[in-house]
């Protein structure tokens, strides 16, 4: 008799009650439903998320065969984005229905690609590990640029951000480029798992492609990531100091502890086990020891931004606060007041995209308007005061 994988699998009916009442499948601390009304149960997410991508493909490419090219620019990035959350939620977590999704993720994101206003290329990056794949979207600018390698939250893919459609860096003349880590996208379909250190070695070849690049300044290359991309940004930072910048939002920025696979929804730790190809959940408790900026932090010298919810359940404020601390280069942090993980516009910015503060940031930080000893910890308002000074 096959028995359960981790020791909260028993609690599964417990995530489907709070689906079902809630409308979400993570973040229940947040208000509104945030998927198809038709799903009752997690197993039953992927296939109303697909139904709504298939109808958003069907107009997109009618769109697109009539010369209607701004609509089908909008709804090829709608079909891709729900695409790309339906993969998140198949059970079996790795199965060929999960990869099917992500093949259409990609189609319809590559055709956005083609048709779209400024230049996006994919590129496929030679690395100790494998391949890393990317998606490289160039700035409109004349002579060399600063850059920004991009990395996703856990299981998310290079396809999600930046939105080619409204693009922060690229609006302000910063090429970036999103990859693929391991256990991420393309990577995790070829079989390269995750570990505590082979992002930084992703993230050190995408790196060596920008400097390659003869439209990027080679002394003006940051790195970003989101969620769980805040964390791997800040060990690439650590093991790359040629590095100009590094920042990120969303929290992940573990200290001593990992709240994500403990306290979280279990489907937090399901799926970073697919990820990293176990299924022994006492070796994967050892091996995620190793997911911690405590022996790290300090040798982050370049310039780094930490943005975070005041009460993010998976990044616990006084965790984020002990990495902060630990930075001995000019640093900033961000704290949203009564906000969660999800901080992609709060109401402290008047509902704008939290990233168009971090791209002006890096931006700012790259081209070394901070001074070696600058340090601040600005606790934002509902209102929006305190994030300027």
């Amino acid at each position: 008799m096959k028995k359960p994988a981790r020791g909260r699998d028993g609690q599964q009916w417990i995530y489907d009650y709070i689906l079902k009442t809630t409308g979400r499948a993570v973040h229940f601390e947040m208000d509104g439903r945030n998927l198809p009304i038709q799903a009752k149960s997690i197993r039953m997410v992927s296939k109303h998320l697909a139904g709504e991508a298939e109808h958003a493909e069907c107009l997109a490419k009618e769109a697109d065969k009539r010369g209607d090219i701004v609509s089908a620019r909008g709804l090829y990035r709608i079909a891709s984005e729900k695409y790309r959350e339906a993969q998140h939620f198949t059970i079996p977590i790795i199965s060929d229905w999960r990869w099917e999704l992500y093949e259409s993720c990609r189609k319809c994101a590559e055709r956005l690609y083609e048709i779209n206003e400024y230049p996006i290329e994919l590129v496929s990056i030679p690395s100790e590990i494998s391949n890393v794949p990317g998606v490289y979207h160039k700035a409109v600018v004349e002579g060399r640029a600063p850059a920004v390698v991009f990395i996703p939250g856990m299981d998310n893919t290079k396809e999600n951000y930046p939105n080619p459609l409204e693009n922060e860096f690229v609006q302000r003349g910063i090429h970036v480029l999103a990859i693929d880590g391991p256990g991420q996208g393309e990577m995790l379909e070829r079989g390269i798992y995750v570990n505590p250190d082979n992002h930084v070695t992703a993230a050190k070849a995408a790196f060596e492609f920008l400097v390659s690049r003869s439209e990027v300044d080679p002394n003006r290359i940051g790195i970003c990531g989101r969620s769980f991309g805040t964390f791997w940004s800040m060990r690439a930072a650590a093991a790359e100091p040629r590095f100009a910048a590094v920042a990120g939002a969303i929290a992940c920025y573990y200290w001593d502890r990992l709240t994500i696979f403990d306290e979280a929804p279990i489907r937090f730790k399901q799926v970073f086990m697919a990820m990293a190809g176990m299924e022994d959940e006492g070796l994967f408790d050892e091996m995620s020891l190793g997911f911690t900026l405590k022996n790290h932090a300090k040798n982050v010298m370049c310039p780094a931004l930490m943005a975070t919810g005041e009460f993010d359940p998976l990044n616990p404020l006084e965790d984020a606060e002990a990495v902060f601390k630990a930075l001995p280069g000019p640093k900033e942090m961000w704290i949203f007041e009564d906000e969660f993980h999800p901080i992609f516009a709060p109401a402290a910015l008047a509902g704008q995209a939290t990233f168009h503060f971090v791209a002006e940031w890096m931006q700012n930080a790259m081209n070394g308007e901070l001074d070696n000893k600058f340090e601040r910890k600005a606790y934002v308002r509902k209102s929006g005061e305190g994030f300027f000074g």
